[in-house]
């Protein structure tokens, strides 16, 4: 069982749990660190459903920043070395300046946008009032809950959203793709993308060649490409579904055994 598990509560109110332990898991990765700028983007994104899109647009200026590096040097900025285990990075950082950095960015970026998710979700949190030791599992566990914040509209977004990354950081087969690719990114970003993006990315070749190459340095091009684009118009998507969400509690009991039809 982990420190997450330990430390979960019963409550007639498991939304609120849900995102609370949801975050907490967040944190711990962020201060252990990542194995790949590619998993930066990848917890970026679960971030931004899990806080109900609530962390603050010039974060993702930042991010976009950090995956630019240092091209005077062609060192990764010290950020993104931070971020990234010891392997991985290309500077020479003192642990506890990184062990520092990382706190202050789950105290500051975490810390401040949790208070925002909660705050946003509290009016809307269901109560539950069943008894916990009857039969069919608890409504008010939030160890039962598989929804984020209960909420399977955020769910599906996610899953639109995991896809639609994968594609453009493995790369899009031929210019054709772009515009299923397109499609499905539209619904990963509840519409939320600027309007002439897409269009642009079929039309200009720089742009569709980067999409769709399998060079090593276009790899790392979709990575900038993700972050300053891809990512924070998902912030935005989750923020404008958040208000419309609706709550279903899983009531069912955890299961130890395959089900069956």
């Amino acid at each position: 069982m982990t420190d997450v598990d330990n430390q979960v509560r019963e409550s007639h109110r498991p939304a609120l749990q849900k995102l609370a332990i949801d975050l907490r898991q967040l944190r711990e990765e962020l201060l252990e660190g990542f194995v790949s700028r590619r998993a930066v983007l990848e917890w970026s994104q679960r971030l931004t459903v899990r806080t109900l899109g609530e962390i603050d647009q010039r974060w993702y200026l930042e991010l976009a920043r950090q995956f630019r590096g240092v091209p005077s040097s062609g060192c990764e900025r010290a950020l993104m070395s931070a971020l990234l285990v010891p392997s991985q990075r290309q500077r020479d950082l003192e642990p506890a300046a990184v062990d520092e950095l990382r706190e202050r960015m789950a105290a500051v970026l975490l810390g401040s946008s949790e208070h925002r998710a909660l705050r946003q979700l509290r009016d809307d949190a269901g109560e539950y009032l069943d008894d916990s030791d009857a039969g069919g599992g608890s409504k008010h566990n939030p160890k039962l809950q598989r929804f984020i914040a209960m909420r399977p509209a955020l769910d599906e977004l996610e899953q639109y959203q995991q896809e639609t990354l994968e594609d453009c950081l493995d790369g899009l087969d031929d210019r054709g793709a772009i515009l299923k690719w397109g499609d499905d990114l539209e619904l990963a970003t509840h519409g939320e993308l600027p309007g002439s993006l897409l269009e642009r990315a079929y039309r200009e070749p720089s742009t569709a060649a980067l999409l769709t190459s399998s060079e090593p340095a276009d790899r790392r091009a979709r990575e900038l490409f993700a972050a300053h684009h891809v990512i924070p118009a998902f912030n935005r998507g989750v923020r404008d579904l958040a208000g419309r969400a609706g709550e279903q509690p899983d009531d069912q009991k955890e299961r130890t055994e395959p089900e069956y039809a």
